[in-house]
């Protein structure tokens, strides 16, 4: 699904005394959809340059460059943000690039750290809500953090619902029959 930057229309790049020719008309609106198409694609090919806008075409080379496989239930926004956040992998791993690292995959201000370093604990609480991100959180502490802290991690989702709720009720009546194989042999 290309979407259409410019609208393109040959007829407007001739003379005003050419273009009220039926013939020249008709050649200019049957190249018209060819070089749409090559329009369309030339956008498409800029935007797969970089991971933000790319389509699923785009990013299916970028998950190929960095051996990362997708989850048939991944969506575009949750691919894109795995991509994100493993491009710039640079060791060694400091605060700072953990603080960016968070920031490109959770976003800015939608995440907590609690850091108790002298204790050697870390709580994370998060606000993910795409397909993956929880992975890929779980991908990124375990290749950043050093072995030795304790990770407590999160993640709220704040959702708030509207409609009617119904409660229902029923009786049961039910009657309970034994069967057994024992016989009452015993004589008066």
């Amino acid at each position: 699904m290309n979407k259409t930057i410019r609208k393109v229309n040959l007829i407007d790049y001739l003379p005003q005394f050419i273009q009220c020719y039926r013939e020249i008309k008709n050649i200019m609106e049957a190249e018209n959809p060819d070089l749409q198409f090559l329009f369309d694609e030339a956008e498409k090919i800029k935007n797969n340059q970089y991971i933000v806008t790319s389509d699923i075409e785009g990013i299916a080379r970028f998950e190929k460059l960095l051996n990362i496989e997708p989850s048939v239930d991944d969506t575009l926004q949750s691919r894109i943000s795995r991509i994100l956040v493993r491009w710039n992998d640079m060791i060694p791993y400091t605060w700072r690039m953990f603080i960016n690292k968070m920031d490109t995959l959770c976003g800015l201000n939608n995440y907590t750290l609690i850091s108790n370093f002298k204790k050697y604990e870390l709580v994370i609480i998060t606000h993910l809500e795409l397909y993956g991100q929880t992975d890929e959180l779980k991908y990124l502490l375990d290749n950043m953090l050093p072995a030795n802290i304790l990770v407590k991690t999160e993640n709220k989702l704040n959702y708030t619902t509207k409609g009617n709720m119904y409660i229902a009720m029923g009786i049961v009546i039910t009657n309970i029959i034994e069967l057994t194989d024992v016989r009452n042999n015993s004589k008066n």
